[in-house]
C-alpha cells in the first residue's frame, strides 16, 4: 500500500474512531456556518488530545458546515470536556491560521489567522484581510464577522480601510 493511502486510511481510521462528537459534531449550533450542522473536518495530518480537549489539523486543512468552508494550513479546535469531563464535547473555538480562506455563499474572507469564538458567534480574520462580495472588494487587516447577524466591521489599524464597491444594476 502506498504512504499516501497509508497516511489517508490511518486518518481515516482515527476520524471514524472518535465520532462521538470529534471529526463530525451534530448539534444544531454554528462554527463556521450560520446554519449549524454537523461539521466535516480533514487535513494531511489530525492529533487529538483528550486532556486539552483539542483537535489539531495540519496541511490542506478544511472545516466544512453546511454551506461555509474554512481552509488554511493548520487548525486548531478546542472544544468543551465530553461526558464525565473526558473527550470531545462542543466547539469553544477554532483558531486557523496560515493561508486562510472562509468561504460562504455570499462571500469569500482571506486572511492570515482567523478566530472563531462560539461565545460570541464571531469569525475575526487578522493580517492581510480582503473580502471579496461579488465584484466588490474591501480590504484592512482585521475584520469581524458575525455568523449569526451576518454583519461585518473592519479596520486597518493605523492605515485605511479600503473599499471598491459596485453598485447593483436595476
Amino acid at each position: 500500500m502506498k504512504k499516501q493511502t497509508v497516511v489517508t486510511a490511518l486518518i481515516a481510521a482515527g476520524m471514524i474512531a472518535a465520532a462521538g462528537g470529534l471529526a463530525v459534531s451534530s448539534g444544531a449550533q454554528a462554527q463556521v456556518s450560520s446554519e449549524g450542522g454537523p461539521v466535516m473536518v480533514g487535513g494531511d495530518s489530525m492529533h487529538m488530545d483528550e486532556l486539552a480537549h483539542t483537535q489539531t489539523l495540519v496541511g490542506r486543512v478544511e472545516v466544512i458546515q453546511d454551506n461555509a468552508r474554512l481552509r488554511a494550513d493548520k487548525v486548531v479546535i478546542t472544544r468543551q470536556p465530553g461526558a464525565n469531563g473526558r473527550g470531545f464535547g462542543e466547539v469553544v473555538t477554532i483558531v486557523a491560521t496560515g493561508n486562510v480562506y472562509y468561504v460562504t455563499p455570499d462571500s469569500t474572507m482571506k486572511g492570515d489567522q482567523a478566530v472563531y469564538t462560539k461565545a460570541t458567534d464571531d469569525m475575526v480574520l487578522t493580517g492581510d484581510v480582503i473580502l471579496t462580495q461579488n465584484q466588490n472588494v474591501t480590504t484592512g487587516t482585521r475584520l469581524v464577522y458575525n455568523l449569526t447577524q451576518k454583519t461585518t466591521t473592519f479596520d486597518a489599524g493605523t492605515g485605511r480601510v479600503k473599499a471598491i464597491i459596485y453598485p447593483d444594476k436595476k
